[in-house]
């Protein structure tokens, strides 16, 4: 599955470019639940949104967390790719719908295991001068072998345009 992932990585980076669409790079931060009794956490990271047409997107980001479960740190980072629809409303508003895949890395005393995993989100960005703000909740199943246990996370971020156009 990781060699799946990352030859789609590498089709969309070498494919998308001939799309000429808008890139815009976004920080991110969120609560995220990880479910099994442990607290929620912060989680923070970078994203960067293609456009492919006005209405499809292709999102890829990278975030993490570090939590406790049953006095051990656990640090989650996942790695997200994601086809994003959205339908703009007056210019301003901007609800949308995706989903993806992840490849997640999790570490906790010593030990590192990487998942595979999917992930349903939805949410609405409201344009700003040049950038845009928004908040997302995603539904997360980090370990697609596992698809019982499932995690959460409601977030907010701020966007800004990279570049008008990539025209290669």
């Amino acid at each position: 599955m990781k060699k799946l992932m990352l030859g789609s990585i590498l089709v969309l980076a070498l494919g998308l470019p001939v799309l000429a669409g808008t890139l815009n790079i976004s920080g991110r931060a969120g609560m995220y639940n990880p479910g099994n009794g442990a607290s929620p956490s912060v989680m923070y990271g970078v994203g960067a949104n293609y456009d492919i047409t006005s209405n499809l997107s292709v999102r890829g980001a990278v975030e993490t967390t570090t939590y406790n479960v049953g006095g051990d740190s656990v640090t989650y980072m996942p790695v997200t790719a994601d086809l994003i629809y959205n339908q703009t409303i007056g210019g301003i508003f901007t609800p949308y719908v995706g989903a993806g895949l992840s490849y997640n890395s999790t570490s906790s005393g010593g030990n590192t295991t990487a998942t595979t995993g999917y992930q349903a989100e939805t949410g609405v960005k409201v344009a700003v001068g040049g950038f845009s703000a928004g908040v997302e909740y995603r539904y997360m199943i980090p370990d697609a072998a596992h698809s019982n246990y499932n995690t959460s996370d409601t977030s907010a971020y701020m966007e800004g345009s990279f570049g008008t156009s990539l025209n290669f």
